[in-house]
Parts: structure tokens; sequence; C-alpha cells
């Protein structure tokens, strides 16, 4: 497939910014010669079309030029995140029977590219990204190449693509977040500019500032960052839209980008459907919901969950490692999230499943008590989870981060009793320096509620 190839891209738009660091920036035929030069070694290493590779991707040069020879070579890339420990990543490389291991620095061409890209078979498999394992263990879901053109053409009909647009890589590519904007940007030949390594928003700022960055993917915490610089961030003309996902965009973070004129679009995905399921328009900016489905995105609800349905889905898990609840009996993917359709026909996403906390035989959605939280004065951030109860099974409790010179505990317990339904309410509240944060940049609950345990306390 053409759309995939960097080679084909370099006789497409030879001179043309492929991917930007630090002020450095490889246009597409340079990017195409370092590939080359990287395929060379697989070969000589002995290393054929269809065998799995494994990488630790970063958010490098060396990373992006080893993943674009991948696509080119037609070797199915596993990749290992880099915060795993040792012990995690012998695990991970032992169930992923991988051919062969990455763990190099790419080398600077030695060789100009090969003018004619190879036709890869579009089902092959482009990559194996693991889950952040909210089902459970984390296991790798097979994308095909198809998978991936797929949800490129689904994010175009949406966003649409400008001349010019610069595509800030600031996820890992470990992550089906990351490695989408370098295969979305890939295919449509734009450009990728890398972020300044782990996330610090000053520096991300200038970054964007300074390189023109048009897009931008975050997740909730890395957005509340941005909008708690002081002095306040103010984005740059070029910034277009900041695609926040991974995690729900809560009511409170969507009225302060919006006050801040900075364009939040609320997406729905996962790993499992190559990233973006329903996302929102430029028209849609400070609005309830994450949007209409894609284009070429089959979604409906069934006994309240989400189940998907499209070319973007993956093939199956590695190894066949199929749960009984992955698919339904009709070709569906579950999902296991919760969620409804808006009346203006955009999705709300209500939380997972298995998160739903039954108290006194009634179901409570925790992001539904958490927005709610984050609106009260000097409550920055609310994680909601059940705690076991003799007499009604569950009770309601909450986790939250404080600002203390606006918190007060009885406006918040007075508030809680005029606006939550009684079996909603919060009966045990933990105050925390912070929420524990996943490798994804999503809230660990399993974590807060350890974290939360000795500290709860009635409200």
């Amino acid at each position: 497939m053409r759309e995939l190839s960097i080679f084909a891209a370099a006789e497409e738009a030879p001179t043309a910014p492929c991917l930007v660091d630090e002020g450095r920036t490889w246009s597409f035929s340079e990017m195409a010669a370092r590939a080359s030069s990287a395929i060379e070694i697989l070969n000589a290493r002995g290393v054929e079309a269809g065998q799995r590779v494994a990488l630790t991707p970063r958010v490098h040069v060396d990373s992006v030029v080893w993943l674009y020879a991948l696509f080119e070579a037609g070797s199915p890339a596993l990749l290992v995140h880099p915060r795993l420990t040792p012990r995690e990543r012998d695990v991970l490389l032992e169930g992923g029977r991988a051919d062969y291991v990455i763990d190099e620095a790419a080398p600077h061409a030695r060789a100009e590219p090969n003018p004619i890209s190879k036709d890869v078979p579009a089902e092959r498999t482009l990559a194996v990204v693991y889950t952040s394992g909210s089902r459970g263990t984390p296991r790798g879901a097979e994308l095909s190449r198809r998978a991936f053109v797929e949800s490129a053409r689904a994010h175009a009909a949406n966003l649409g693509w400008i001349p010019g647009d610069r595509w800030l890589l600031g996820m890992p590519p470990a992550h089906v977040g990351g490695l989408s904007i370098l295969t979305r940007s890939l295919i449509a030949r734009r450009t990728v500019v890398l972020a300044p390594g782990r996330f610090e928003p000053l520096l991300v700022a200038e970054r964007m500032a300074r390189e023109g960055v048009t897009l931008l993917s975050v997740v909730p915490t890395m957005l509340q960052r941005l909008l708690d610089l002081d002095p306040p961030w103010v984005p740059h003309p070029e910034l277009r839209a900041v695609l926040v996902g991974g995690a729900p965009l809560s009511p409170t973070l969507r009225r302060r980008a919006v006050e801040r004129a900075v364009p939040a679009l609320a997406t729905y995905g996962c790993t499992e459907a190559c990233s973006q399921i329903a996302t929102q328009n430029l028209t849609q900016v400070g609005e309830s919901g994450c949007g209409a489905p894609l284009a070429g995105v089959d979604l409906r609800i069934e006994r309240g969950e989400i189940q998907v349905r499209g070319d973007m889905l993956m093939r199956g898990y590695l190894g066949g490692d199929e749960a009984s609840d992955t698919w339904t009996h009709d070709g569906w993917l579950r999902t296991g999230d919760c969620g409804e359709f808006l009346s203006g026909g955009q999705l709300q996403v209500l939380g997972r499943l298995d998160d739903v906390i039954v108290t006194g035989g009634e179901n409570v959605s925790p992001q539904e008590v958490e927005s709610w939280l984050e609106t009260i004065p000097g409550v920055s951030s609310a994680c909601v989870f059940g705690t076991p109860d003799a007499e009604w099974g569950e009770l309601v409790a909450a986790a939250i981060v404080i600002d203390p010179s606006r918190y007060d505990r009885e406006r918040l317990r007075t508030s809680m009793d005029e606006e939550l339904a009684g079996h909603k309410r919060p009966r045990r509240i933990a105050v925390l320096d912070a929420l524990p944060l996943n490798r994804s940049g999503k809230v660990d609950r399993a974590l807060v509620v350890s974290d939360a345990e000795a500290h709860l306390e009635p409200i």
C-alpha cells in the first residue's frame, strides 16, 4: 500500500518537510534515505517481510526511522512501551514471539532510497499495539495496514487537512494514539513535529509556537497542565485543533479550554479500533459529547454498551487471545464502555461497564459523579469508586484533589445534598495530593483506591 510507504512519499513530495526536531527538519527524501539504510540492516540480519520485529519506540528521530523502515519492509512492528520494567518487557517479548529485536540507534543514510515502494498486502499486520489493560492483563491488538489507512481516511473526513499542517508528536508511538499521528501524517504527506522528551507543558507550548504546530493530541491531564501554566498559555494562531482523548474531557476542563480559546475537540476511541471511533468537529468546540461516529464507523449501543464495527478494527489479539466477550455473535467489537447518544447525535461516554457502582440496587456511573464534583470550586480533579458495604452492597466514594484556598468542605456537603440524587452522593471522601496515572496518562483507578483507602472519611 503506497499510502504507508516513505519511499512513495519521497517520490511524491521529496523536498516537503517530513519530521522536525529541535529546529532540524528532515524532508521526506531524507527520511526515506535513512529508512533505506535501516532496511539494509534488517536484510543483512536475515529479517524477511512478514516477520515480527520488536521495537521500543520513543518520541525520537531514530524511532521514527525504524518505524518507517518496518512499514516499508512489510515487517509487523511489535511495540514495547519504553516505561515497562525489564521483567514486563521480557514477558511481553516472550509472549509476542518476535523474530528480531531492534535495540540500537537508527543508521544515518548510507544509500539512496529505492524509488519503487513494495506492494505489501493490505491485510498484513502493520503493528501489534498493546492495550492499556482496562480489561485486565494488556494484550497485543494486531492492526492491519488497511486498518490504519481506513482510520486515517475517517480522521481526514472529519477534520480535514490544510497545506502546511504540522502535528505535534507528544505521545509515545508505542500507544495507538502516538503511532496514529505518524501514520496519518505519512499518508497525508504532512509534517510531524517531535515534542521535547517527556511532557513538560512550558517546553511543549514553546515548541508548538516556534514550529507553527497546527494539530495537537493530548490526554486530559496534559491539557490541564497546559492550562495551569503561569503565566497563562495562549495558543498560537496556527493551532487549529487539539484532540483530547484517552479519558473523558470533563465539563470543567472543556469550559477552561473555551475560555482560553483553545480549540479542544473531544474524541473517543480504543486500541482495538486503531484509535478514533467518534470525534467532534470544529463546529462543536465547547459542546457536550465526543462527536458523532466517524466515516466508515458503525456504532451501536446495546444494553448500554458501546459496540463498534468497521474496517479499522483489529484482526484480533496476538496469539488468538480472545476473551469470550470481545466480539458479539454478529461481529461487533464490544468496547466494555457505557455510552448513549445525545439529542444532536454526538456520542456520550459514561464510563466502563465494570466501573459501574451498584448501591442499594441502583447503578451509578462514576464518570457522572466525577464530572459533577469537578464543578465544585476548589475541586481540581476527582475519581469516584465503590467501597463494600454490608447493607447497601457498595457505597459511593470519591478521591479528590483540591485547591485549599478555594475548597470548602461544608459547601461541598451542601451542594451534594441539593444537587445529587441520594444513591449518587459520595458517602466517603479522601483528599489526595494527586491522582495516580497509568502509562497512558489516564487515572489509574486501582491505584487511586489503594491510595485513598487509608484517607477515606464520612462526609
